[in-house]
């Protein structure tokens, strides 16, 4: 937790614990992988385009310092820079999609793939996941948050988030900690969970789950050793001989 609090700057920004984790979810209609995949390469296309359009806007604080990461939300398109001396990790590039304003940070913390700048009192996250806006005089509070629609590295590639490829997401969810996949080909087989904090990653096959057509009947289950996680409609447990390590509402699912 010392390690966290010296990588987030305000305290209590992010004071969440990684717990053994994950969570099953519900099953929704099927989605040909096909077309999946064709919906995901438009939109990394779709992307791709509007960085280079970006890009000659002066997208990056100087021409030497191109994005090597490109972030695309329902109302943004986010960018990290290359670093130069005065910020070795980068700068954290923000436009609105809907007038172009735009704001220019420092990177101030970097772990794996979370980028942390600050302003003033606002403190901005960005992961492969979502975009988290806090802010000191609301206690740290999260003032916004966003699910990131795409996320391309600088040779263009898109950034491995979720499900594998070739399989289909049948059902992203949300809790207070963690974001879940339910991933698989022609039906559920395995789920994805990442903690919303530090981006920590666990996938685990799926033992059993029962995709009742009362959706507020569903559950799903999946056992890691002697760590069983449950979930249905309205809660995720994580549990280890029967005592609760995890016990968080679902937020929200699709």
């Amino acid at each position: 937790m010392n390690f966290l609090q010296s990588i987030f700057p305000h305290k209590g920004t992010f004071k969440l614990a990684f717990v053994g984790m994950v969570c099953l979810l519900f099953f929704i209609p099927l989605v040909k992988a096909e077309e999946s995949a064709k919906e995901e390469t438009a939109s990394i296309n779709k992307l791709s385009n509007n960085l280079v359009q970006l890009s000659q806007q002066k997208v990056c604080p100087s021409t030497e310092l191109l994005p090597t990461r490109s972030f695309e939300t329902d109302k943004y398109y986010v960018f990290i820079c290359r670093g130069n001396q005065k910020s070795p990790l980068g700068y954290y590039v923000r436009f609105t999609k809907n007038g172009g304003t735009k704001i220019t940070i420092p990177v101030s913390s970097k772990i794996g793939e979370t980028y942390l700048a600050t302003k003033g009192e606002a403190t901005y996250v960005m992961t492969p996941y979502e975009l988290v806006v806090t802010k000191v005089n609301r206690r740290d509070r999260v003032v916004f948050r966003e699910k990131v629609n795409n996320v391309i590295a600088a040779d263009g590639q898109p950034l491995a988030r979720a499900c594998p490829d070739g399989n289909t997401t049948f059902v992203e969810a949300e809790t207070k900690n963690f974001i879940v996949y339910i991933c698989g080909r022609e039906v559920p087989d395995s789920y994805v969970a990442v903690a919303r904090n530090g981006n920590n990653r666990i996938a685990l096959p799926l033992q059993k789950y029962n995709s009742s057509g009362n959706m507020e009947d569903s559950q799903y289950v999946a056992v890691n050793g002697d760590i069983r996680y449950l979930l249905t409609r309205k809660l995720l447990k994580v549990s280890r001989d029967g005592r609760n390590i995890v016990k968080e509402k679902v937020l929200h699912w699709n």
